[in-house]
């Protein structure tokens, strides 16, 4: 038995397959890459069934309960344009209704253990270290969310705070870096240890590119090998600036 890593219902199939990271109306999605095997890799494949207007959905209503349950975000539909006239289905929302993404998108956050961010809900998220049904569940019924991230970190649960985009993403916590893409690396601000690692990458980097990639690298510098959650300046000292670091990185890729 197969298990199903997706939020919607159908059937899966196993396949060989080199690059898998394709989807379509006919030849389904991703389901799990189960063994990689360089050349090849033996892949689940998920194949939504297929519905008519008014018919039965091929939502798993199961993942939808553990989305709203867990990821303080509701799974419903998103309208836009001067008269609603656009539709989203099964989108992933804020409890007031931002559009955060598909409903894939909040099945990832609750597999990730990720927590809707008010503040920047398309592009940051709240990581936990793990899921609290206690807490979670009554602040989710109260709708507290600002006594919800005060308990969490008072019980040590946040891990910090990821921002995201479609190219990329980085976790930042208390120790790392306040993320602005403006800064340019100065070796005082890290220890020699970690400068010559850097150092040591880069020139590898360069060495391995080709005078496209390298173009960029030379203009970006040792920052183009250091991650996004050590680069700035000022340390992270409080959340706040945990989520000011994730959301900065979150625009930068934007």
């Amino acid at each position: 038995m197969i298990k199903n890593e997706t939020p919607y219902i159908g059937k899966i199939k196993l396949k060989f397959e080199k690059f898998p990271h394709y989807r379509g109306s006919q030849s389904g999605m991703l389901n799990k890459v189960h063994l990689n095997l360089g050349f090849t890799k033996l892949v689940s494949r998920m194949y939504p069934n297929q519905t008519l207007e008014g018919g039965p959905t091929n939502i798993d209503t199961e993942k939808v309960s553990l989305i709203e349950k867990y990821t303080g975000g509701v799974i419903g539909t998103h309208k836009w344009g001067d008269n609603e006239e656009f539709v989203l289905e099964n989108s992933f929302l804020t409890k007031k209704g931002e559009y955060i993404g598909n409903i894939e998108t909040g099945w990832w956050y609750y597999k990730s253990n990720f927590y809707v961010c008010k503040e920047y809900p398309h592009g940051v998220a709240i990581k936990l270290k793990s899921y609290n049904p206690t807490i979670i569940l009554k602040n989710y019924i109260k709708d507290e969310y600002d006594n919800f991230v005060t308990e969490q970190i008072e019980n040590d649960n946040v891990a910090g705070y990821y921002g995201y985009t479609h190219r990329g993403g980085s976790l930042f916590k208390i120790g790392d870096r306040l993320f602005n893409e403006d800064y340019k690396p100065v070796r005082s601000d890290y220890t020699q240890l970690e400068w010559d690692k850097y150092y040591k990458k880069y020139q590898k980097s360069l060495k391995k590119s080709d005078d496209f990639d390298k173009k960029w690298m030379e203009e970006d510098g040792i920052g183009y090998v250091i991650p996004f959650n050590k680069r700035g300046s000022k340390t992270i000292t409080m959340w706040n600036e945990a989520r000011e670091a994730a959301t900065n990185m979150s625009k930068y890729l934007g």
